[in-house]
């Protein structure tokens, strides 16, 4: 099998059309190529395998579902960064080889089934991604220069600069690495290859977008007429880099009537009121760097939904179910991210997801 998602549209040549003034106040249309393609550009090609298992203990009072897979995916369609001096920015080619290999298990289990009856619906899912092949290229960078492919990593793995701390005093100028033009409040980078200056190759890898782990569990009493579904859902094991509002909000050299996240008011000010050794100044000279301080762990517990119902005691002649419900969504999340809304919304340019309550009827005729 293989993955066509892209390939309809990404082999063929678009245009743009320009006007230049040409022969006095007259003008004159061209036609120039939108975008570069490849030739030899083919399908992504997928090889994958899995063994499963189901069976039942307890008198089928538990059921357990587990299946372990492995996919291999080669002709990696990706977008790949061109030198600026051709008038491309990039273009799509086909360039190495990705496996993923995990396992998935799934338990349902009836825990009372009395006059109180509760069961749970148990699921988690373990993935380990990995370049395994990128051809003659040693790393290929995203778009945004904060993401790579490179072998031996997952998948656009992010690769910056990994911020330490703030250059709070002017002794701290001469005992740790600085780049050309470091002031007193600029972001101190740890200096990677140990050469004693900071520049491009102290760039490094930081973390990897996609968790280790991901879970689902949905519980479900009844009690006489009343029935109560509580459902959660938690990832471990990723990070998210915060473009918007995290970056964009969140940047030294900005004029200080601007918004700012309430850490700003710990930022360095002076030798004298160092702050908290985190936060910069506000005319840093880093605000150009994209670096880990708008890195977070993407690591979640949420209740996503919580429902009661009551079925109603009617004259089952004219109806024959009647049941009442009140439904909370999004009812409450602990994370580790001040960079934006939801660490489910992978932080960039996403609405947050909203609370909301329905109150709700059904009825069987």
């Amino acid at each position: 099998s293989g993955n066509t998602k892209y390939y309809p549209y990404i082999p063929f040549m678009s245009n743009s059309t320009s006007q230049y003034w040409l022969f006095g106040d007259e003008y004159a249309t061209t036609i120039n190529p939108g975008n570069l393609i490849s030739s030899d550009l083919t399908w992504e090609k997928v090889y994958s395998w899995n063994v499963g298992a189901d069976f039942s203990l307890f008198n089928s009072r538990l059921s357990v579902s587990l299946d372990y897979y492995r996919k291999k995916t080669s002709d990696l369609l990706y977008k790949v960064t061109m030198p600026g001096i051709i008038g491309f920015s990039n273009m799509w080619d086909n360039v190495g080889e990705v496996q993923n290999k995990g396992f998935e298990l799934e338990l349902q289990s009836q825990n009372l089934t009395g006059t109180l009856r509760w069961s749970t619906s148990f699921n988690m899912a373990y993935n380990k991604n990995e370049v395994t092949d990128l051809g003659n290229n040693d790393k290929i960078f995203s778009d945004s220069n904060t993401q790579v492919l490179m072998v031996g990593q997952p998948m656009r793995s992010f690769y910056m600069y990994d911020a330490v701390g703030v250059y709070q005093y002017s002794e701290d100028l001469r005992k740790y690495p600085v780049r050309k033009g470091t002031a007193l409040g600029d972001v101190r980078y740890r200096d990677v290859n140990d050469d004693g200056v900071i520049n491009d190759d102290d760039r490094t890898l930081v973390g990897k977008p996609n968790p280790d782990f991901t879970f689902g569990m949905t519980n479900k009493l009844s009690w006489k007429a009343f029935d109560l579904s509580v459902l959660c859902t938690a990832q471990f094991g990723g990070m998210l880099y915060s473009m918007s509002p995290g970056r964009y909000m969140d940047n030294p050299g900005m004029a200080i009537s601007q918004n700012v996240f309430s850490w700003w008011k710990n930022m360095w000010r002076s030798e004298e009121e160092p702050g908290d050794g985190k936060t910069p100044a506000l005319s840093s000279t880093t605000g150009e760097l994209r670096d880990t301080r708008w890195l977070y762990s993407s690591d979640y517990f949420r209740i996503k939904n919580i429902t009661l119902g009551y079925k109603l005691p009617l004259n089952r002649k004219i109806i024959r179910n009647a049941r009442v419900y009140f439904t909370v969504e999004n009812v409450w999340m602990w994370d580790k991210y001040d960079g934006g809304y939801s660490p489910e919304n992978k932080g960039n340019n996403a609405y947050p997801q909203a609370r909301t309550y329905t109150v709700g009827a059904n009825f069987s005729f």
